[in-house]
């Protein structure tokens, strides 16, 4: 199927959300590592991209620390639902907002953007656009999520598709999901192995060309 389906990641989220976190708990480790690939500061603004049950935001608030922000949105009510019952009296620094990445106007420019397991997102060049131009030049960006084994372990690289089917519409880009990310940033560095079903990808927002 050629590109993402917003439409229907709408309806199998909306099944997923209540039991999302019960069967992601895998991968907690490695969503870990991209938050220390963005290396925040005290006092940053964060945007978690597509932030679904809103996991990494105790992290990212506790990183920030009490004169930090952390921004997110995701186009799914149900799992915002539950990404705003982990703020736990946070609801100050934090702003969550339900939208897709295509049409998500930030309240503020982030220091430093978060995609993590956002796949549909990373492999759509209008949504990281979007989102990209919004930050401050420079601004400090980490990618998580699945990719597939190399091609020789074709029984594993069919498992991770059939695993994956609720989560991701668009399976064309799943050998190499960073590589919109990689064209629009800059010190592009990328974490990942032909025996590992994940990877990290990372860099800066290129700088703004002068007027």
């Amino acid at each position: 199927m050629p590109g993402s389906d917003l439409h229907r990641a709408l309806v199998s989220y909306r099944t997923l959300a209540p039991r999302y976190d019960a069967r992601t708990h895998r991968i907690d480790a490695a969503r870990r590592r991209a938050i220390d690939a963005l290396d925040l500061r005290p006092g940053d603004t964060v945007l978690d991209a597509g932030c679904g049950t809103g996991w990494c935001l105790p992290e990212l608030l506790a990183r920030v620390g009490e004169t930090g922000c952390v921004i997110a949105f995701d186009p799914s009510p149900e799992m915002l639902e539950i990404a705003r019952a982990r703020l736990d009296g946070a609801a100050a620094r934090t702003r969550i907002l339900q939208s897709s990445a295509q049409a998500v106007k930030l309240p503020a420019p982030p220091d430093a953007i978060l995609f993590s397991f956002t796949h549909d997102l990373v492999c759509s060049g209008e949504s990281l656009d979007n989102v990209l131009r919004q930050a401050r030049p420079g601004a400090r960006v980490a990618a998580v999520g699945t990719k597939l084994y190399a091609p020789w372990l074709f029984p594993a690289n069919w498992f991770v598709k059939m695993r994956h089917r609720g989560y991701i519409t668009d399976f064309e880009s799943l050998d190499a999901p960073w590589a919109q990310l990689a064209s629009r940033l800059d010190e592009f560095r990328l974490m990942a192995g032909a025996l590992t079903q994940h990877y990290i990808a990372a860099g800066r927002v290129c700088a703004r060309p002068a007027a």
